[in-house]
């Protein structure tokens, strides 16, 4: 299985250039005031046509109103909406839009993997579940890894998992081959916010060599 990967929290029009000369799947745009790495919906606007085809933009909202999802399909016109907060299925499908729903495995209600299939029981048309850590009074981006060992046990469609929290290049091979998409954002910055364009560079001539090796 090949590996695709989605570089979160990009910023700057050099880093998302950058993402596509490197072959990078999917970039994800965080507009979620609270978070370091955080677009107003101009600054999201002025960066969407620096994105080439055929890398998708993915748009990270975190408890947004009906209006502000709107907005952003209307306005930024995303190719997937990330719902990374405490939205109802009810609340992300309303909208008839692809979309991908976060997981915060490890929080209070989802620590199990029975628990965690009744969760995503509720978003019966999400393209994909994103598998993140929990970490209490954060939503994501915190660098936290989680036990991959309960994903095993829910025993569903494994092409719809991607698996987020603390990857970086030198734990990644834990999840290469094995799940269909990785998402990174601490692993490959600076620090919080700013992007590496060399941590960019090596984790993907990683994955490229990583997935040459495993196919010869």
């Amino acid at each position: 299985m090949q590996t695709k990967v989605k570089m979160c929290g990009l910023r700057r029009v050099e880093e998302i250039q950058l993402a596509h000369t490197l072959g990078v799947d999917a970039i994800g745009f965080v507009l979620y005031p609270a978070s370091k790495r955080a677009l107003s919906l101009d600054e999201a606007i002025a960066l969407r046509s620096s994105i080439a085809t055929p890398m998708q933009l993915v748009v990270l909202v975190v408890n947004p109103s009906v209006d502000e999802v709107n907005e952003i399909i209307r306005r930024v016109k995303p190719d997937i909406i990330q719902f990374h907060g405490d939205e109802s299925g009810e609340f992300c499908e309303q909208f008839a839009y692809p979309y991908w729903r976060a997981v915060r495995v490890g929080a209070p209600e989802l620590c199990t993997a029975d628990e965690l299939k009744h969760y995503m029981a509720q978003y019966p048309n999400a393209q994909k579940f994103l598998f993140d850590a929990y970490s209490s009074g954060h939503y994501g981006g915190s660098g936290i890894r989680f036990d991959l060992g309960i994903l095993d046990a829910l025993e569903l469609d494994v092409q719809r998992y991607i698996i987020a929290g603390g990857i970086n290049i030198s734990n990644v091979d834990e999840v290469l081959g094995k799940y269909p998409f990785i998402d990174l954002s601490s692993g490959i910055e600076e620090e919080a916010g700013i992007k590496s364009l060399t941590k960019m560079r090596d984790f993907m001539a990683y994955i490229h060599a990583q997935t040459t090796d495993n196919t010869v």
